[in-house]
Protein backbone atom coordinates (compact mmCIF):
# COMPACT_ATOMS: atom_id res chain seq x y z
CA UNK A 1 0.00 0.00 0.00
CA UNK A 2 1.26 3.85 -0.93
CA UNK A 3 2.44 5.22 2.80
CA UNK A 4 1.77 2.09 4.61
CA UNK A 5 4.67 3.33 6.77
CA UNK A 6 3.52 7.11 6.92
CA UNK A 7 0.26 5.48 7.74
CA UNK A 8 2.16 3.18 10.25
CA UNK A 9 3.56 6.48 12.43
CA UNK A 10 0.65 9.00 11.90
CA UNK A 11 -2.01 6.46 12.84
CA UNK A 12 -4.25 7.45 9.59
CA UNK A 13 -3.68 8.20 5.40
CA UNK A 14 -6.00 9.88 3.15
CA UNK A 15 -6.55 8.31 -0.28
CA UNK A 16 -8.33 10.94 -2.95
CA UNK A 17 -10.40 9.76 -5.43
CA UNK A 18 -10.11 6.18 -4.45
CA UNK A 19 -13.28 5.10 -5.60
CA UNK A 20 -15.19 5.50 -9.41
CA UNK A 21 -18.90 6.95 -9.32
CA UNK A 22 -20.53 3.84 -10.17
CA UNK A 23 -18.96 2.48 -6.86
CA UNK A 24 -20.52 4.96 -4.64
CA UNK A 25 -24.29 5.69 -6.19
CA UNK A 26 -26.37 2.57 -5.55
CA UNK A 27 -24.79 2.32 -2.09
CA UNK A 28 -25.65 6.36 -1.70
CA UNK A 29 -28.87 6.05 -2.92
CA UNK A 30 -29.61 2.93 -0.83
CA UNK A 31 -27.98 4.31 2.80
CA UNK A 32 -30.04 8.00 1.59
CA UNK A 33 -33.91 5.59 2.01
CA UNK A 34 -32.16 3.75 5.25
CA UNK A 35 -31.13 7.41 6.45
CA UNK A 36 -34.76 8.72 6.14
CA UNK A 37 -36.20 5.91 7.59
CA UNK A 38 -33.92 5.63 10.70
CA UNK A 39 -34.79 9.74 10.89
CA UNK A 40 -38.22 8.70 11.83
CA UNK A 41 -37.60 6.35 14.26
CA UNK A 42 -35.20 8.03 15.56
CA UNK A 43 -36.11 11.78 15.42
CA UNK A 44 -36.41 12.16 19.51
CA UNK A 45 -32.53 10.49 20.05
CA UNK A 46 -31.54 12.91 16.42
CA UNK A 47 -33.14 15.92 18.02
CA UNK A 48 -31.33 15.71 21.51
CA UNK A 49 -27.74 15.22 19.79
CA UNK A 50 -26.97 12.13 18.02
CA UNK A 51 -24.79 12.12 15.00
CA UNK A 52 -24.68 8.58 13.28
CA UNK A 53 -26.38 5.28 12.88
CA UNK A 54 -24.86 2.07 13.56
CA UNK A 55 -25.57 -1.70 13.10
CA UNK A 56 -26.99 -0.86 9.43
CA UNK A 57 -26.44 -4.66 7.87
CA UNK A 58 -28.66 -5.80 10.73
CA UNK A 59 -31.19 -2.86 10.69
CA UNK A 60 -35.05 -3.69 9.62
CA UNK A 61 -34.95 -0.86 7.64
CA UNK A 62 -33.30 -2.31 4.63
CA UNK A 63 -34.09 -4.84 2.25
CA UNK A 64 -32.06 -8.52 1.84
CA UNK A 65 -30.65 -7.29 -1.56
CA UNK A 66 -29.85 -4.32 0.03
CA UNK A 67 -28.26 -5.88 3.00
CA UNK A 68 -26.27 -8.38 0.31
CA UNK A 69 -25.00 -5.05 -1.50
CA UNK A 70 -23.51 -3.70 1.61
CA UNK A 71 -21.56 -6.71 2.26
CA UNK A 72 -20.43 -6.77 -1.66
CA UNK A 73 -19.04 -3.35 -1.03
CA UNK A 74 -17.15 -4.12 2.05
CA UNK A 75 -15.60 -7.15 0.67
CA UNK A 76 -14.75 -5.87 -2.51
CA UNK A 77 -10.76 -6.11 -3.63
CA UNK A 78 -10.40 -2.06 -3.56
CA UNK A 79 -11.00 -2.34 0.43
CA UNK A 80 -9.39 -5.97 1.70
CA UNK A 81 -6.17 -5.38 -0.05
CA UNK A 82 -5.69 -2.76 2.17
CA UNK A 83 -7.53 -4.98 5.25
CA UNK A 84 -4.99 -7.46 4.80
CA UNK A 85 -2.00 -5.38 4.45
CA UNK A 86 -2.64 -2.94 7.52
CA UNK A 87 -4.10 -5.51 9.96
CA UNK A 88 -1.04 -7.07 11.38
CA UNK A 89 -2.51 -10.64 11.82
CA UNK A 90 -6.55 -11.62 11.21
CA UNK A 91 -8.66 -9.09 10.27
CA UNK A 92 -12.88 -8.73 11.73
CA UNK A 93 -15.34 -6.84 10.35
CA UNK A 94 -17.10 -5.04 13.35
CA UNK A 95 -20.06 -3.07 12.31
CA UNK A 96 -20.78 0.12 9.81
CA UNK A 97 -21.86 3.52 11.03
CA UNK A 98 -23.85 6.61 9.09
CA UNK A 99 -22.42 10.02 10.01
CA UNK A 100 -24.67 13.14 9.29
CA UNK A 101 -24.44 16.80 10.52
CA UNK A 102 -26.64 17.48 14.54
CA UNK A 103 -30.10 18.59 14.39
CA UNK A 104 -28.95 21.63 16.04
CA UNK A 105 -26.67 23.61 13.74
CA UNK A 106 -24.85 24.97 17.07
CA UNK A 107 -23.95 21.65 18.63
CA UNK A 108 -20.08 21.38 19.43
CA UNK A 109 -18.21 18.40 18.70
CA UNK A 110 -15.84 16.80 20.48
CA UNK A 111 -12.08 14.85 20.63
CA UNK A 112 -12.41 11.58 21.99
CA UNK A 113 -10.87 8.03 21.74
CA UNK A 114 -13.24 5.48 21.36
CA UNK A 115 -11.86 3.43 23.61
CA UNK A 116 -13.10 5.79 26.55
CA UNK A 117 -16.45 4.19 26.06
CA UNK A 118 -15.77 1.04 27.04
CA UNK A 119 -15.58 1.24 30.25
CA UNK A 120 -12.08 0.54 30.55
CA UNK A 121 -10.04 2.47 33.20
CA UNK A 122 -7.71 4.51 32.12
CA UNK A 123 -4.42 2.58 33.01
CA UNK A 124 -6.15 -0.15 31.04
CA UNK A 125 -6.76 2.15 27.88
CA UNK A 126 -3.21 3.44 27.67
CA UNK A 127 -1.97 -0.18 27.44
CA UNK A 128 -4.73 -1.00 25.14
CA UNK A 129 -3.76 1.49 22.34
CA UNK A 130 -0.59 0.04 21.66
CA UNK A 131 -1.97 -3.24 21.22
CA UNK A 132 -5.59 -3.06 20.07
CA UNK A 133 -6.40 -2.03 16.15
CA UNK A 134 -9.86 -1.04 15.62
CA UNK A 135 -10.06 1.00 12.43
CA UNK A 136 -12.20 3.46 10.28
CA UNK A 137 -12.63 3.01 6.83
CA UNK A 138 -14.60 6.52 6.03
CA UNK A 139 -16.38 7.10 3.05
CA UNK A 140 -17.75 10.48 2.14
CA UNK A 141 -20.36 11.44 -0.38
CA UNK A 142 -20.00 14.76 -0.85
CA UNK A 143 -17.50 16.94 0.02
CA UNK A 144 -17.47 18.00 3.90
CA UNK A 145 -15.09 19.46 6.61
CA UNK A 146 -13.69 16.36 7.39
CA UNK A 147 -12.18 15.12 10.54
CA UNK A 148 -9.61 16.60 12.83
CA UNK A 149 -6.98 14.13 14.08
CA UNK A 150 -4.10 14.06 16.17
CA UNK A 151 -1.50 12.34 14.14
CA UNK A 152 0.44 9.45 16.15
CA UNK A 153 -1.95 9.30 19.05
CA UNK A 154 -2.89 5.86 17.74
CA UNK A 155 0.25 4.39 19.63
CA UNK A 156 0.77 7.40 22.48
CA UNK A 157 -0.87 8.31 25.03
CA UNK A 158 -2.28 12.40 25.57
CA UNK A 159 -0.12 15.39 26.40
CA UNK A 160 -1.76 17.41 29.55
CA UNK A 161 -4.00 19.72 27.61
CA UNK A 162 -5.37 16.90 25.34
CA UNK A 163 -6.41 14.87 27.97
CA UNK A 164 -7.86 18.07 30.06
CA UNK A 165 -9.96 18.99 26.99
CA UNK A 166 -10.65 15.33 25.95
CA UNK A 167 -12.40 14.49 29.47
CA UNK A 168 -13.39 17.79 30.47
CA UNK A 169 -10.96 18.81 33.25
CA UNK A 170 -9.79 21.72 34.73
CA UNK A 171 -12.41 24.22 32.67
CA UNK A 172 -11.88 22.64 29.34
CA UNK A 173 -14.25 21.01 27.09
CA UNK A 174 -14.11 18.46 24.46
CA UNK A 175 -15.03 21.07 21.84
CA UNK A 176 -11.98 23.21 22.28
CA UNK A 177 -9.08 23.52 19.64
CA UNK A 178 -5.74 21.30 20.13
CA UNK A 179 -2.90 22.79 18.39
CA UNK A 180 -1.24 19.16 17.29
CA UNK A 181 -4.87 18.79 15.91
CA UNK A 182 -4.53 18.56 11.86
CA UNK A 183 -7.86 18.74 9.65
CA UNK A 184 -8.24 16.55 6.55
CA UNK A 185 -10.89 17.58 4.12
CA UNK A 186 -12.83 14.71 2.05
CA UNK A 187 -14.08 14.60 -1.16
CA UNK A 188 -16.98 12.24 -2.85
CA UNK A 189 -14.61 9.09 -3.51
CA UNK A 190 -12.01 9.54 -1.03
CA UNK A 191 -11.28 6.87 1.28
CA UNK A 192 -9.75 7.83 4.66
CA UNK A 193 -8.43 4.86 7.27
CA UNK A 194 -7.78 6.03 11.00
CA UNK A 195 -7.44 4.40 14.29
CA UNK A 196 -11.02 4.51 16.00
CA UNK A 197 -8.73 5.19 19.52
CA UNK A 198 -6.41 8.04 18.35
CA UNK A 199 -7.56 11.30 19.22
CA UNK A 200 -9.76 12.67 16.97
CA UNK A 201 -13.32 14.56 16.43
CA UNK A 202 -15.87 15.05 13.44
CA UNK A 203 -16.05 18.27 12.02
CA UNK A 204 -20.25 19.55 11.33
CA UNK A 205 -21.47 21.35 8.73
CA UNK A 206 -21.60 21.08 5.06
CA UNK A 207 -24.66 18.74 5.34
CA UNK A 208 -22.01 15.98 5.65
CA UNK A 209 -22.96 11.98 5.06
CA UNK A 210 -20.22 9.34 5.46
CA UNK A 211 -20.18 5.68 5.72
CA UNK A 212 -17.61 3.98 7.97
CA UNK A 213 -16.94 0.11 7.81
CA UNK A 214 -14.88 -0.67 10.94
CA UNK A 215 -12.49 -3.31 11.31
CA UNK A 216 -11.02 -5.05 14.26
CA UNK A 217 -8.42 -7.50 15.32
CA UNK A 218 -9.87 -10.85 15.14
CA UNK A 219 -9.50 -12.08 18.86
CA UNK A 220 -11.59 -13.61 21.61
CA UNK A 221 -12.02 -10.06 23.07
CA UNK A 222 -13.12 -8.43 20.27
CA UNK A 223 -15.99 -11.23 19.07
CA UNK A 224 -18.01 -10.90 22.55
CA UNK A 225 -18.70 -7.42 21.64
CA UNK A 226 -19.72 -8.62 18.14
CA UNK A 227 -23.04 -8.48 17.14
CA UNK A 228 -23.38 -11.69 14.85
CA UNK A 229 -26.57 -10.03 13.04
CA UNK A 230 -24.52 -7.85 11.52
CA UNK A 231 -22.50 -10.56 9.76
CA UNK A 232 -23.60 -12.49 6.63
CA UNK A 233 -25.51 -15.64 7.21
CA UNK A 234 -24.30 -18.87 5.47
CA UNK A 235 -26.14 -18.54 2.72
CA UNK A 236 -25.11 -15.34 2.24
CA UNK A 237 -21.38 -16.23 2.93
CA UNK A 238 -21.72 -18.49 -0.44
CA UNK A 239 -22.77 -15.71 -2.06
CA UNK A 240 -19.37 -13.46 -1.77
CA UNK A 241 -15.95 -13.63 -2.98
CA UNK A 242 -14.33 -13.10 0.37
CA UNK A 243 -15.15 -13.95 3.68
CA UNK A 244 -11.95 -14.21 5.89
CA UNK A 245 -13.31 -10.83 7.92
CA UNK A 246 -16.71 -12.86 9.28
Amino acid sequence: MIGLETYKHQGYIHFENYFYENDLLRLENLLKKFHQKWLKENEQDYKNGLINSHSITSSNLIHTDERLFIFKFITQDKIQKIVQEIFPNKALFLNTQLFFDPFNPHQNNYWHRDIQYTGMKIEQQQRAIKTQNVIHFRIPFKPELGIELIPSTHNKWDSMDELETRLALNGRKPSNNLKEGKTVKMNRGDLLIFYANMIHRGLYGNDRFTFDIIFCDDTAEFRTFLDQNNHPSKSELELLTTTFIF
